[in-house]
């Protein structure tokens, strides 16, 4: 896979996205959804399930839309000091164009220096959790980007969280909002509770920042399978 391929992304700042607030918030190619993802195209992926974020998707997608990588990290590094960032909205990480299901070390690690200046920063990643992709992570939420290892399975999650990678995992839509498992403790991301109206602007009660953006937590945070496509998502949990 060659980077001009898969290697662009759209940034909007404010967010119109109503569950994310108005904050800063990004979009990959789907060129970078490694070939792992077991949610992939009508088998629960979000992204696909939302008209308007489809139809973005597909856009950036086809080329017609967003920038190549060092041109959208320079847009990541011009927003003003202070401000959130969520980056993969739709998308995963740049896959190394020499293995497909290897997170692209130097550029994430280049973004990750481009968000320094922000309040918090983090994302989501389906990429298998071998050893070179589980160091990326940790060198880039070294530098202030916290990438989400995530997962359909309960014991993956709590096996990632006890080696010190943030984990998020989706659960059947009737999961408790608190529960452990194998020791560790799984906590619902606070926008999808009945009746809630936090969003990730508003996220993290007291300490101001968004349960996904804390790298030294000791939870995992869990998404009940929800939308059009919550049946299919949630035939994957385990």
């Amino acid at each position: 896979m060659a980077p001009a391929e898969s290697h662009r992304a759209s940034l909007s700042f404010p967010s119109g996205n109503g569950k994310t607030g108005p904050i800063a918030v990004s979009s990959t190619s789907r060129l970078t959804c490694p070939s792992s993802c077991p949610l992939a195209g009508d088998q629960g992926c979000y992204a696909e399930a939302g008209f308007r974020t489809r139809l973005q998707w597909d856009r950036l997608s086809r080329g017609e839309s967003g920038l190549p990588a060092a041109a959208f990290i320079q847009q990541v590094a011009a927003l003003p000091a202070g401000v959130m960032f969520r980056h993969c909205v739709a998308g995963d990480q740049w896959p190394d164009p020499a293995a497909p299901l290897r997170i692209d070390q130097a550029l994430l690690l280049q973004l990750a220096q481009a968000t320094r200046h922000l309040r918090a920063a983090w994302s989501y990643t389906h990429f298998p959790m071998g050893p070179e992709n589980q160091a990326a992570l940790r060198l880039a939420a070294a530098k202030g980007l916290v990438i989400n290892a995530s997962t359909e399975s309960r014991s993956i999650a709590a096996g990632l969280q006890r080696q010190g990678i943030p984990a998020v995992c989706v659960v059947p839509p009737d999961a408790p909002a608190v529960f452990r498992h194998q020791g560790v403790r799984f906590v619902a991301c606070p926008a999808t509770r009945p009746g809630s109206g936090v969003q990730c602007s508003s996220c993290g009660g007291r300490f101001g920042i968004p349960l996904c953006a804390q790298a030294a937590r000791s939870f995992v945070v869990t998404f009940p399978a929800h939308g059009a496509r919550a049946a299919a998502a949630a035939r994957h949990c385990s």
